[in-house]
């Protein structure tokens, strides 16, 4: 039976964003199945505080804005 090759993540496959309340960079998978633009609630892995995260994607093939606010 041949190997099945593994999936790699792309650069496009991830944003980061700095959290709003701490400071620090925070990575997280990008996925535009959801729509072109997205807001959602997330807590900091770091701090533990709540932000609202925002993606924008793009259809020309731009990189994805993503940037958070805090709760």
């Amino acid at each position: 039976m041949p190997k099945r090759k593994q999936k790699r993540c792309r650069a496009v496959d991830k944003g980061a964003y700095l959290c709003p309340n701490c400071g620090e960079r925070i990575t997280i998978p990008l996925d535009p199945s959801d729509g072109m633009e997205q807001k959602y609630e997330e807590d900091c892995p770091i701090c533990c505080n709540p932000s609202v995260i925002h993606l924008e994607f793009f259809a020309d093939g731009a990189a994805t804005r993503v940037w958070a606010e805090a709760e």
